[in-house]
């Protein structure tokens, strides 16, 4: 006799497979019954072995010692015979203890499984009222921000019409007040424009008249002048004459200066004049035109036009060109020179020796 244990799925809630332990009680309860049953019989056995041993050996003082000696065997014989079935019975309750043990930890594991499956069908049970309770919650709320949705838009709505209404009538206000502007801009300026024409009106008034009046004066004063010009004529002297016409000599040569180089020569003087310098002249320290040298303007200084004339003179004290740029009040106007004679020229360029190769200066012969 065994007990078996099958493992049923339940799905009842519809969960996972569960384990439902089922025991074969009838199994057991007939197993209990024939181990009662040979212990019985065994007890009754010993009892009769017990009683019949003592009743032989009352009875059998008298028989015979063959009798004795098999009668030792057979007790020996059922002496092993009853230590193996002892033995046996031992084996079998052993087992049979154990087969107990197993179905009642089986049993247990049975009811803590079935607790606990009773358990987790009551959580579940528990979070689907709680799933419920917040769904119900929840449509709830969301039926209130709905309601409150809903009750916003008109609001929004009602407010968006009013804006509306707002915006049109303040369209219409500025619509009407900036025609009343331009209105107001355009009398602005035909009333501006009508001042402005008005006024240079009278400023062209004025400046004519201020025109007349000045033409009047320049002509008054004119033929003032030209009347004291004529009065002055009649009454100048033959230095003042002279004075006048030197005068305008000097203006019309500074034009024909302007004409010719651009600028007037400085100082008054003339292309050709003959000049003579005033003082020595000297570049670094050494002298290279002497006091009274004589020499021709040539034009205005390239460099200086306005404080410098061109001078060639007749002499250079060191070698190089003669002609310099001299300033103004350095030279004063002098006689041309008498006018040069052939035989005097050529007889002059006889005495005349070469140049000193140390000095490089011109050396008169009547010199040393």
């Amino acid at each position: 006799d065994t007990v078996t244990v099958e493992l049923c799925p339940i799905g009842t809630m519809g969960d996972d497979s569960d384990v439902e332990v089922v025991k074969e009680k009838k199994g057991k309860d007939k197993k209990e019954k024939k181990d009662k049953k040979d212990k019985e019989k065994d007890k009754k056995g010993k009892k009769r072995k017990k009683s019949s041993s003592s009743d032989s050996s009352s009875g059998s003082s008298s028989s015979d010692s063959s009798s004795s000696s098999s009668s030792s065997k057979k007790k020996k014989k059922g002496k092993k015979k009853k230590d193996e079935k002892d033995k046996k019975d031992k084996k079998e309750d052993k087992k049979a203890k154990k087969e107990q043990k197993r179905a009642k930890k089986l049993e247990k594991q049975a009811k803590e499984m079935e607790k606990k499956e009773k358990k987790r069908q009551k959580e579940e049970e528990e979070a689907i009222r709680q799933a419920e309770k917040e769904a119900a919650l929840q449509a709830e709320l969301e039926a209130m921000e709905m309601a409150k949705l809903k009750e916003k838009e008109a609001k929004e709505a009602k407010k968006q019409k009013e804006r509306e209404r707002l915006a049109k009538i303040k369209a219409e206000l500025d619509k009407a007040e900036q025609e009343r502007v331009a209105k107001e801009k355009e009398r602005e300026k035909q009333r501006a424009d009508a001042w402005v024409s008005r006024m240079n009106a009278e400023a062209e008034e004025r400046a004519l008249a201020r025109q007349k009046e000045k033409e009047e004066a320049e002509a008054k004063k004119k033929a003032a002048e030209e009347a004291a010009e004529e009065k002055k004529k009649m009454f100048r002297t033959r230095s003042q004459i002279m004075a006048e016409e030197e005068e305008q000599k000097k203006k019309e040569k500074a034009k024909r200066q302007e004409e010719e180089y651009g600028c007037a020569i400085a100082g008054g003087f003339e292309k050709g004049d003959w000049v003579i310098s005033q003082n020595n002249m000297t570049v670094q320290g050494e002298i290279i035109v002497k006091k009274g040298t004589r020499g021709q303007v040539r034009g205005p200084s390239e460099t200086d036009p306005e404080n410098r004339v061109s001078v060639a003179f007749d002499k250079r004290e060191k070698a190089g060109y003669a002609q310099i740029n001299v300033v103004h009040f350095e030279i004063k106007v002098t006689d041309a020179p008498p006018e040069k004679d052939d035989h005097v020229a050529a007889l002059i360029e006889t005495i005349m020796t070469p140049r000193d190769s140390k000095s490089k200066q011109v050396v008169n012969a009547f010199e040393g």
